[in-house]
């Protein structure tokens, strides 16, 4: 399925696909199941599939830097397992990656290991606070805040202030999230299933939940963006789950063509806004 993406990001594509494969290295072997603590969905993910699908993310951040960044330096606000921060930091730029990485102990030593050996400073928000309080305003260049703001309570507001101080005028916001609109969502709810996390899960999960709070329109992400004092410069859809598919076929084929015709439709909402 790569060759789809080769097309349109052919220098991006091999750095995305080295430092993923370097990411599944390093977490080989060990146990993430501590994710799912707070999170109980992730219980026995596969976090491999997840890993190989987010290459269609890697390359689109990585060509927004490429045509919209004016300057070097990076955050990447919740790095997770990292596998932004090393492609960002193997295009050349200076990064520094942030989340709760105290809090997940052994499950995350070799990521943020990796992270440290590539030239990534890390910060936890044990430390920092999730207000990044000890941040200078205008630090960044660009900020990335990849599949996060489903995971926030109640309003994004405090988010999007933070991530929009910690940004030099003129900076770029790189966010994507899951489409609440997504075709395969909508079936599920048709057929009377949830899109989110099973509420027998939830219901017994440790506090505070991490897993999707609330998930966003195209719109929606368009509007709170403009309030938050940014200015649009990208808005697209696309899906990214097809990757860790061999091949599509009976009524998937039609859904697909489906949201080929309308993008509105499509798994991941991927903007890029920028600071006034």
């Amino acid at each position: 399925m790569f060759e789809l993406l080769s097309a349109d990001f052919a220098e991006q594509l091999p750095i995305a696909k080295r430092v993923t494969a370097d990411v599944m290295d390093a977490i080989r072997g060990v146990d993430l199941e501590p994710l799912s603590r707070r999170s109980p969905a992730l219980a026995g993910y596969d976090w491999t599939a997840y890993l190989h699908c987010s290459i269609a993310r890697i390359v689109r951040v990585l060509r927004t830097l490429e045509q919209h960044s004016a300057g070097s330096r990076v955050l990447d606000f919740g790095s997770y397992f990292g596998n932004f921060s090393l492609a960002c930091r193997s295009a050349g730029y200076d990064v520094d990656a942030v989340d709760s990485y105290d809090e997940y102990g052994a499950a995350f030593a070799n990521v943020v290991a990796a992270q440290r050996a590539a030239g990534i400073s890390i910060q936890d928000f044990s430390q920092a606070g999730f207000d990044l309080a000890a941040s200078a305003d205008a630090t960044y260049d660009a900020v990335l805040c990849m599949g996060v703001i489903e995971h926030i309570p109640h309003t994004p507001r405090l988010l999007l202030d933070t991530l929009t101080r910690v940004l030099k005028p003129g900076g770029i916001l790189i966010l994507d999230t899951p489409n609440l609109a997504y075709l395969y969502k909508r079936l599920a709810l048709l057929d009377g299933g949830t899109i989110f996390c099973p509420i027998a899960q939830q219901y017994y999960t440790e506090l505070p939940f991490e897993g999707h709070h609330r998930e966003y329109l195209v719109d929606e992400i368009a509007w709170m963006l403009a309030a938050a004092g940014h200015l649009p410069v990208v808005m697209e859809t696309f899906n990214y789950s097809f990757l860790a598919q061999t091949e599509i076929a009976g009524p998937h084929l039609e859904y697909h063509e489906a949201m080929d015709a309308d993008p509105s439709l499509r798994e991941v909402i991927f903007s890029v806004s920028r600071r006034r």
